[in-house]
């Protein structure tokens, strides 16, 4: 063999063992082809067709990539984002890496729909709504993710998974093949039909999240449900027509679930039912309706948590089909609501019959779990009376003192109308409450329900800013000492560009400080102060007024903004 030879077949040789291969790439869709066709190279920056080494982003407003039958597409991850759509109504998808919907905080609502076809995540996971807002919508095909779903991980994340149809399976190697929804954010899925295969947990609101999975219908199998007692955010299920299959005896976690509330058939209005076969060993989880004969739609809800309101609790309910009047029971004892009769003086429990579907209640105390049921009578039917199943529900530890609930601009009906601010006297307080302009309170960024109040604050002309409400007009009692209340909590939400004013709250014009480090007031997240009441120093039989402010800190005031929400009394720990 001549030596030109040689070192030919030797440079080749070389080029084979280095790894001669095109370094990877980011190809970003701009749709700058004919047609929303993945594998037209003119679609993607540089014009080409992304490999299985490389990082596909679908990122622009109202951008629309479309794979179908004609297409199989590879990719090391693929992130949708930005309002854009990855529309997938055939062919195949395979990526080696994470697939993305919503990731950047910037993201706007971003869209993968499956019709058809078959994604493939080799060594990756599924992520909807990591950091912004992602929805996957799958009508039908088939969904294999190597490792887990995570639906709004972290706390700027909103992820909804919409399931009409098809599969969706995670199964990895190793432990973890999760579904996972909301860690930290916000995360829902809503499943009307198709397939769920979990290979390990369901897990909802592990840390801060708020996580709801409504089973309308379909199946989801997994090995197990996280325990609620190991859940740190709010984790909520709905069963209707779907079915959850777990493996093994996991009646005393779903149990857990039912008891506390957290596990709801049809909205609340239905009948959860647990059962354990041991061949198969699986325990399977559905849910029905009420025989129609029978009361329903139980106010409060069923198992529920109920905030005190001002002038007590009402019972109320939707009648049977049959029912003329009812048979109210309640009390504290589960076991003798169920097994009381209508015998007048015989049980307590028995209230007594009555035509209406509401019966008042009172204040009730808090933290207490009560226990109901209604009997629906109809004296010439001979199968009357209808005994009904036993609700409960457990009244919150607290009474709100204002939760900024009740105040509607439309309605005239504004939070400066009946919590006293400065706004017209600046010099001399230089507090606002509710938003000068556009709308008067916060709906975006809340502590709980729909809205907040901003307090807007400048101390750089006036010595402090403080905003007061009389106790009667939010329609808390004057009287302290009852219900064995000890704190006054409230949350409050700071930011960068706010002065470190001091933060006080003050009861019948006796103050309390905050005397944790006030630069808490510049951060951008929602606070607890929780102050003990015999902090004030005052007779509490007789608290009229409550006030909320901030005076100078040093020579020069500044200015700047919180929002509050959730203000509450609590009872003393027993």
């Amino acid at each position: 063999m001549c030596k030109k030879m040689i070192g030919l077949i030797s440079l080749v040789l070389v080029l084979v063992l280095t790894g001669n291969t095109p370094a990877a790439e980011t190809f970003i869709w701009d749709n700058g082809g004919e047609g929303e066709l993945w594998n037209m190279p003119e679609n993607w920056d540089p014009d080409g067709i992304p490999g299985s080494e490389d990082t596909a982003r679908i990122n622009i407003p109202d951008g629309n990539c479309v794979i179908d039958s004609s297409v199989a597409a590879e990719c090391s991850t693929v992130q949708v984002d930005s309002n854009s759509c990855l529309n997938i109504t055939g062919g195949t998808l395979t990526s080696q890496g994470h697939i993305t919907v919503g990731n950047s905080s910037s993201s706007n609502d971003s869209v993968l729909i499956m019709n058809d076809g078959t994604v493939d995540s080799v060594g990756g996971r599924l992520w909807v709504g990591t950091n912004g807002t992602g929805t996957l919508i799958i009508n039908g095909g088939e969904m294999n993710i190597f490792d887990k779903i995570e639906i709004g991980k972290n706390a700027s994340g909103v992820g909804e998974i919409y399931m009409y149809g098809g599969t969706v399976t995670f199964e990895g190697e190793s432990t973890g093949c999760d579904l996972e929804i909301a860690k930290y954010g916000t995360g829902a899925v809503y499943m009307y039909g198709g397939v769920i295969n979990v290979e390990d947990f369901i897990k909802l609101g592990q840390e801060s999240g708020t996580a709801s999975l409504y089973l309308y219908g379909g199946t989801i199998n997994a090995s197990n449900l996280r325990g609620a007692s190991d859940t740190h955010g709010t984790p909520y299920i709905d069963i209707t027509e779907g079915t959850l299959i777990l493996n093994t005896d996991r009646r005393s976690v779903v149990n857990e679930y039912i008891n506390n509330g957290l596990l709801v058939g049809y909205g609340g209005l239905g009948i959860v039912n647990v059962t354990y076969t041991a061949e198969p060993n699986q325990t399977t989880v559905t849910a029905s309706n009420l025989p129609p004969e029978l009361a329903w739609n139980p106010g409060p809800r069923n198992k529920s948590t109920a905030k005190r309101p001002s002038g007590g609790f009402s019972l109320t309910w939707e009648p049977g089909i049959y029912a003329d009047s009812h048979d109210v029971y309640f009390g504290t004892d589960p076991n003798a609501v169920n097994d009381a009769n209508n015998v007048p003086g015989l049980w307590p429990e028995f209230k007594g019959n009555q035509d209406p579907c509401s019966f008042d209640l009172g204040p009730l105390e808090l933290g207490q779990t009560y226990y109901w049921r209604i009997d629906e009578v109809n004296e010439s039917d001979p199968n009357s009376p209808w005994k009904g199943i036993v609700w409960e529900f457990t009244v919150a530890d607290y009474i709100v003192v204002d939760d900024f609930e009740s105040y509607d601009l439309l309605e005239g009906n504004m939070v400066y109308l009946t919590w006293a601010d400065g706004y017209l006297d600046q010099l001399n307080n230089g507090s606002t409450i509710g938003n000068i302009m556009g709308e008067s309170l916060e709906t975006d960024n809340v502590h709980g329900g729909e809205q907040a109040a901003p307090l807007l604050y400048n101390n750089s002309v006036a010595p402090y800013s403080e905003v007061t409400v009389n106790l009667g007009d939010l329609g808390v009692g004057t009287d302290l000492t009852i219900d064995n209340l000890q704190t006054l909590s409230l949350w409050f939400y700071g930011g960068p560009s706010n002065s470190a004013e001091q933060l006080y709250v003050k009861l019948n014009g006796a103050r309390v400080n905050y005397s944790d480090n006030l630069l808490n007031l510049k951060l951008l997240n929602w606070q607890e102060w929780r102050i003990d009441l015999a902090e004030f120093g005052i007779d509490l039989t007789n608290v009229t007024e409550l006030g909320i402010g901030l005076d100078r800190v040093g020579a020069i005031g500044g200015t700047g903004t919180l929002l509050i929400d959730d203000i509450r009394l609590y009872k003393a720990e027993n």
